[in-house]
């Protein structure tokens, strides 16, 4: 028998349909297992070596019977890859209730370039569209300071603002981080964040959100 041959994400110099044509657009392609192991730094290499698209092999299963350390794998690669202005090319499964503010939905990951293809629930076709329109760098980002971090979030709509300075919150941020298990997150804390939709539950483990702003494509005032 033939092993499974493992997702990968192909590498291409320029981000149009049309560029992936050309001699020389194509930069080799890494296997997502192997891109995760430190997604923001493999995001920071691959845009410094000259990435500005990125094409995921397989679909991306966030659903209740996905692979919950497979799929937390997955958005941390594409948090990163959107943080750098990187054209991400993915297609996503999202848990028949899209519309949900608590685990991944078509709301909570619209910060992240917008997939190709949204797959689940039944008006998936509209939530895609509505997740292109409305998308732009920056949505969900966060930035740190000495002793707190900052949250601009345009999710909603509208900006909300969020200052975390309290120790105990930064500390499961960092554990969060860490490891998406949140072993020792205080659950009240934890709730606190998930309500925000700064933590999304998916299966028995956490992801954080927000990414950091690496590019300014439009006035910083905007974000």
């Amino acid at each position: 028998m033939t092993p499974a041959r493992k997702p990968v994400i192909d590498l291409w110099r320029d981000y149009r349909d049309h560029g992936r044509t050309l001699p020389g657009m194509h930069l080799g392609s890494v296997t997502v297992a192997d891109a995760s192991v430190d997604a923001a730094q493999t995001a920071r290499e691959l845009y410094r070596t000259g990435v500005r698209r990125a094409e995921f092999s397989a679909l991306v299963d966030l659903s209740a019977t996905a692979e919950p350390a497979c799929a937390v794998r997955v958005l941390d690669l594409v948090r990163e890859l959107t943080a750098w202005g990187v054209v991400v090319d993915w297609r996503v499964r999202l848990p028949d209730a899209g519309a949900g503010r608590t685990g991944p939905s078509a709301y909570t990951l619209s910060h992240l370039y917008p997939p190709s293809r949204v797959e689940g629930p039944a008006d998936a076709a509209e939530l895609r569209s509505g997740w292109a329109e409305g998308f732009f760098l920056g949505k969900c980002l966060v930035r740190k300071g000495p002793g707190f971090l900052e949250i601009r979030d345009h999710r909603p709509g509208v900006l909300n603002r969020i200052v975390i300075d309290d120790p105990d919150y930064l500390a499961a941020v960092e554990a969060v981080r860490a490891a998406p298990s949140a072993d020792g997150v205080d659950p009240a804390v934890r709730a606190d964040l998930a309500a925000e939709s700064l933590l999304l539950g998916i299966g028995d483990l956490w992801w954080w959100a927000p990414h950091r702003p690496h590019r300014w494509p439009q006035p910083p005032f905007r974000v």
